[in-house]
């Protein structure tokens, strides 16, 4: 596995080993999972492209997780989000392992809208095109769920009863769609692991498709408080994107970019797939906003030691 010690990633380990899974994961820092042991979790030490022969040794499956969802430069999307994910590929080819799980964005149904959505979809091609093996590649869509950093935010937004959305024309008609982490953890050992997805694209979602209205309604019933959906004009969006596209150029800093600003424009983030069994939406919402109260709650999903 690639991507372990990141949000989805550390919720996947989890749910791997209590389903009694073997799992050899690439980290970059050993340092920063010294409380995270398991007899049955190997941690190697290197980076994507580096020490691919040990990572791939004797495994059965290969979960490629790792990806950047901010960069400087165009290039450095491209090299590790699509590069990477190919050489990693062709790796696991000549190993012969048996089957390529890739975790994707549903940003890659539209790869024109920004470098990210680009790289992503250049990414799958990579993959298809150096793996000859099974595989599987899981678009996800919106993924939320405790410890995430990037999500934060906006959940304390919510818990204020506020939410702001991108406005503009036919604001109120797009569609998005949202997964939990945790199921999507679940689904990708009980579908994508196990050949169930073999040879297709999914995003398999909690909420499958869903107005910000819509959504609103959902947060006040599991919240239990008003949500005020406001929109926010684009004659202010645009400038602070094109700001924020040149300080996360020169510094890294900022995350709502024009690509970005693109991406939460399109008419239609909706998904065909939604998870059976799934936690139901607004108990999901529910503890995800519990999480953030917690100040234990770990940024990478992984909030205790095993061993």
């Amino acid at each position: 596995m690639t991507g372990g010690t990141g949000f989805v990633g550390g919720h996947l380990i989890r749910a791997a080993l209590d389903k009694g899974h073997k799992i050899r994961a690439l980290v970059r820092r050993p340092e920063a999972v010294t409380d995270f042991t398991h007899e049955n979790l190997s941690w190697i030490k290197g980076s994507l492209g580096t020490n691919d022969a040990k990572l791939l040794q004797g495994c059965d499956v290969v979960i490629h997780l790792a990806g950047l969802i901010k960069a400087r430069k165009t290039s450095d999307f491209y090299e590790i989000n699509a590069d990477a994910a190919g050489t990693l590929a062709k790796a696991a080819d000549e190993a012969r392992v048996k089957r390529y799980v890739l975790l994707s964005s549903m940003a890659a149904r539209e790869p024109e809208l920004s470098d990210y959505a680009g790289s992503k979809r250049a990414g799958e091609r990579a993959v298809l095109s150096s793996f000859t093996g099974k595989t599987a590649i899981v678009r996800a869509p919106a993924v939320f769920g405790p410890g995430d950093k990037a999500t934060e935010p906006f959940f304390k937004l919510l818990a204020k009863g506020l939410l702001p959305v991108p406005g503009g024309r036919k604001w109120k008609e797009r569609q998005l769609s949202m997964v939990y982490v945790v199921d999507l953890a679940d689904d990708i050992l009980r579908a994508a692991k196990t050949g169930c997805y073999d040879g297709e694209i999914v995003s398999p979602a909690n909420i499958d498709r869903v107005d910000w209205l819509e959504f609103g309604n959902l947060c006040e019933k599991a919240f239990n408080r008003r949500v005020k959906v406001f929109p926010l004009p684009l004659s202010v969006l645009y400038p602070v994107a094109g700001v924020t596209s040149i300080t996360s150029r020169l510094m890294g800093m900022g995350h709502l970019t024009l690509d970005k600003l693109g991406e939460l424009l399109h008419a239609d983030w909706s998904s065909e797939t939604l998870i059976l069994g799934a936690t139901p939406p607004i108990e999901a919402l529910k503890i995800t906003m519990e999480s953030y109260m917690d100040s234990n709650t770990r940024p990478n999903g992984i909030d205790r030691k095993q061993s």
